[in-house]
């Protein structure tokens, strides 16, 4: 028990032997008894400053006990009530539990009810005493208007915010007026190894100091106790100084704290921490705030310090991406001159030599010199591929039937190898682009579904004008198709498709992707095994004079 004086009980039952039973059980768990032996009476005798709880029996004289709980709802709200039924009647306590009923009980022919009875209304009033708590609670923060509007206001600042410092200047100012406290601080966990927290930022005096090297050890002071313990804590004075000497040089002289875990991704950060309550001490209420503060603190935190990592990540991956674009350019550029060296020696061997090499040799030859053009090609490519990242151009209209022509009459020989046909369409749609580049695309898909393609191949291209837009230009092949897996590996540099009669180095797809996303297209393609595949990449066309009109205007 924890109130001043006993809980009072008013029991209604009209059978005056069992009632006496019962108020002499309870009476020996410290509780005082009315007792009343009819509804009526039981209505007049109720005075809710009095009885904490009411017992009562449902069949009685006059007014049931279901018909008392009624009329009592209709006076106000209704205090804790124990239902007390006969064997077979726990029809009568769900419908008195639907009326407001807290709980109720069954008369058995032993008694065991009246062993059971002191708990049950004690676990009631527990119910009861939580309810009002609550309710106080709530009413305390309604009446805190003031202080709701501006933590709402303060959460939606700090989610704007991506500089740590900035959040943790904003959060200590704002957390001691909010409180009412002299001074804020704000600690992060340092090292997980360690268990050490340090301090980010203290407020006092007016002012936020946040270029602090304040460290805690683990489980030292209020903060250590919050982080070990992970729930929030309050110490009231006195307040063992010595443990926040250099906190004490910014908070004034340390009389209470109270402190309260910062939560992020189900994990606790830090703490948060006000010193010295201005009016009276800290309260439910001010946990409540600090709460909530603590809980706004640690998203903004948490997002900077991702936004953070993300920057120095992309920093870092931005430089790698510029060193091995200037090592693969450095490389090209060291290796083309030696390997021009080399197959400039090796066609004079085979032109002037032939005649004194066996077969053998001239194979040797042979593949010196479809290794050295390998070679060539990618060097050629790896050069590209840092020019096409480097270079600024400007789209401009294209002749996309040109374009195709020159792509086909790079791969004339190829075609002939393999004996394809190609299917043309009888016109082209007007597109913008970059000529050079465009015709890089077109001869690295017509090669791949030639290389990969059907026996013979069958190659159709054409293009489909999309609602974006843009125009899509594709090529079909009529190849064995790719696997989920494969096209998910597509477009990255140094992956090629399926071998099926020639070698490849797997950079074309990385430099179509880059030329295309670099002239605002975008790569795709569809392809299900044993129907071949569909290659794809799209181009901006121009704007029609009806659609610039309208691009105006807005």
């Amino acid at each position: 028990m924890t109130n001043h004086r006993p809980h009072c009980v008013l029991y209604i039952e009209d059978d005056r032997g069992v009632a006496r039973l019962f108020q002499k059980k309870l009476e020996q768990a410290g509780y005082v008894v009315d007792l009343v032996f009819d509804g009526e009476s039981g209505l007049a005798m109720y005075n809710a400053d009095h009885h904490d709880l009411i017992a009562l029996d449902q069949n009685m004289p006059g007014y049931s006990g279901l018909d008392v709980i009624r009329l009592l709802a209709e006076r106000g709200p209704l205090p804790p009530i124990l239902m007390i039924t006969g064997a077979g009647d726990e029809q009568i306590a769900v419908q008195a539990m639907k009326l407001g009923a807290g709980d109720y009980l069954v008369k058995d022919i032993d008694g065991r009810y009246l062993e059971l009875a002191p708990s049950v209304i004690d676990q009631l009033l527990r119910q009861q005493r939580l309810i009002r708590e609550r309710q106080e609670a709530l009413e305390a923060l309604e009446r805190s208007n003031g202080n709701l509007a501006l933590l709402n206001g303060l959460g939606q600042a700090l989610s704007a915010m991506l500089n740590p410092k900035q959040i943790i200047r904003e959060l200590l100012w704002a957390t001691a007026d909010i409180v009412g406290a002299q001074g804020s601080s704000i600690w992060i966990g340092s090292d997980e190894d360690s268990g050490e927290v340090s301090c980010q930022g203290v407020f006092g005096h007016g002012e936020v100091q946040d270029d602090l090297s304040f460290k805690l050890a683990p489980s030292t002071g209020l903060v250590g106790q919050v982080m070990q313990n992970v729930r929030r804590a309050i110490a009231s004075p006195p307040i063992d100084v010595d443990r926040y000497p250099d906190i004490q040089a910014y908070t004034l002289k340390v009389t209470s704290l109270m402190a309260v875990p910062l939560w992020a991704r189900n994990t606790v950060i830090g703490v948060l921490q006000v010193a010295n309550k201005i009016q009276g001490d800290f309260e439910a209420n001010d946990t409540t705030l600090l709460e909530t503060l603590a809980f706004s603190a640690a998203i903004a935190l948490d997002n900077a310090r991702l936004v953070e990592t993300l920057r120095r990540q992309t920093h870092e991956l931005q430089m790698q991406n510029e060193d091995l674009e200037a090592f693969s350019h450095s490389v090209a550029h060291d290796l083309k001159n030696p390997v021009g060296v080399i197959e400039g020696f090796n066609f004079l061997l085979m032109d002037q030599a032939a005649a004194r090499l066996n077969q053998q040799e001239l194979g040797y030859l042979e593949y010196i010199d479809r290794t050295t053009r390998k070679i060539n090609n990618i060097i050629d490519e790896l050069l590209r591929l840092a020019e096409i990242r480097k270079r600024k151009v400007e789209p401009q209209l294209l002749d996309l039937s040109e374009i195709v022509a020159e792509a086909e009459e790079r791969l004339s020989s190829m075609i002939k190898e393999y004996e394809a046909q190609i299917i043309f369409p009888s016109a082209w749609p007007a597109v913008l682009g970059y000529a050079p580049w465009v015709e890089e695309v077109w001869v690295n898909y017509l090669s791949n579904a030639l290389k990969y393609g059907g026996q013979p191949p069958v190659v159709e291209v054409g293009s489909t004008p999309l609602q974006d837009g843009t125009v899509r230009l594709w090529v079909k092949d009529n190849g064995p198709g790719l696997t989920s897996e494969q096209r998910a590996q597509l477009f990255a540099p140094f992956t090629r498709l399926q071998q099926v009669r020639a070698d490849g180095h797997g950079l074309g797809l990385s430099i179509v992707r880059r030329i295309v996303e670099k002239l605002g297209g975008q790569v795709g393609v569809e392809s299900m095994i044993g129907q071949g595949s569909i290659f794809s990449f799209t181009l901006p066309r121009p704007l029609t004079l009806a659609e610039r009109a309208r691009t105006s205007k807005h």
